[in-house]
Parts: structure tokens; C-alpha cells; sequence
């Protein structure tokens, strides 16, 4: 047996032994996994980026918007707000959510069109990120769609008009409508 090698402290033939080594070889890899892998055409790398997020389509009024499903807690219904003096005209107040103080905005308010008239269809969409939560009330909740990133046209880049808010991050269409995209991350700050 050899003397370990004081530097790095083990035995080189501890672990490769001569005797261990002849009695397993290592096989030998296939030339096949030794060579580049083939490039990609230009079909599979265009469909490689066109990824596609899923979004709660929602309504203001006659207007219709969507949020990305990966910031949406949970969609609720109405239920009773404590206001809070001195705040905006949007913010509408606080709620209880099972134990948890949530401040609630009206969206079409914030967004400078009309108030989110309370009917059968209203709903609170609580938004969360990084522990920060929101509710925005909003006309209707509509459904949950599957966007592609070529669909997107960017907000300040429309055919439509120019749109200049914040919380814009472009818009889609779908099917007959056409959607503005918000970014919850703007809306939670």
C-alpha cells in the first residue's frame, strides 16, 4: 500500500487502485454523444420563444383587461370595506380576508375611467407578490387565457393609440377583443 499524499491528504491508489481499475474499466463513450449537437432550424428556435404566459381576462365597464395568473391569489366576491379617510378617490378601503387587513381599489377608478358599478358580476381580484397584497374591483372576471408572446404588442408601440399609463404593459387581441395587459408588480407598489 502506498503512502497517502500529505498535500491533499488521500491515497491516489485508494481510490483508482490498480487492482480495482483493471477489474472495472470504465466503458467507453459512443461517438455519437462525442460530437456537437446539430444545430437547430429556424421553426424550432422561433417556436422555442414563443412562450406563452397565462392570463385572468377581466372587465372595466365595457373594457377589457387581463392580469398574469401567477400574481392572482384568489378571486372573490365584494364583501364589506372599512374606508380609509384622507385616501384617494380609487382606493376604496380595507377588508378582512381571513385575518388579514387587504386595501381594496376601484381599477377603473385608478385607471381614470368610470367606477366599477357593484352588481351580480363584481368581483375582488386579490393580487400578491413578495407578501404584498391587493384587491382591485372590477367589473367582471371573464376567464383564464393563454397569451403568446407574439401576441403581445408593447404599450407604448400600439396601432390602436399611444398608452401612457404605468401599469400598461401592452396589448393582445383576442378573438374580436381587444385586451390591455396590466402589470400586477406596478399595481402591488
Amino acid at each position: 500500500m502506498e503512502e497517502p499524499d500529505c498535500e491533499r491528504g488521500f491515497s491516489p491508489n485508494r481510490l483508482h487502485g490498480s487492482a480495482i481499475a483493471a477489474q472495472h474499466p470504465l466503458p467507453q463513450l459512443p461517438a455519437s454523444l462525442m460530437q456537437a449537437p446539430p444545430a437547430e432550424d429556424s421553426f424550432h428556435r422561433r417556436r422555442s420563444s414563443d412562450r406563452a404566459t397565462r392570463w385572468l381576462r377581466l372587465r372595466c365597464d365595457r373594457q377589457h383587461y387581463a392580469l398574469e395568473l401567477l400574481k392572482i391569489q384568489e378571486v372573490i366576491r365584494p364583501g364589506l370595506l372599512l374606508p380609509l379617510r384622507g385616501a384617494p378617490r380609487h382606493m376604496l378601503g380595507v377588508m378582512n380576508l381571513r385575518g388579514h387587513v387587504v386595501p381594496v381599489m376601484d381599477l377603473g377608478l385608478y385607471l381614470g375611467r368610470e367606477p366599477c358599478r357593484e352588481d351580480a358580476g363584481t368581483r375582488i381580484v386579490v393580487l400578491e407578490e413578495n407578501g404584498d397584497v391587493l384587491g382591485l374591483r372590477v367589473s367582471a372576471v371573464e376567464d383564464v387565457t393563454k397569451i403568446n408572446d407574439p401576441q403581445i404588442e408593447p404599450a407604448d408601440d400600439t396601432r390602436i393609440s399611444r398608452l401612457t399609463h404605468q401599469v400598461f404593459r401592452g396589448v393582445a387581441r383576442l378573438g374580436g377583443d381587444t385586451v390591455i395587459l396590466l402589470d400586477a408588480s406596478r399595481l402591488l407598489q
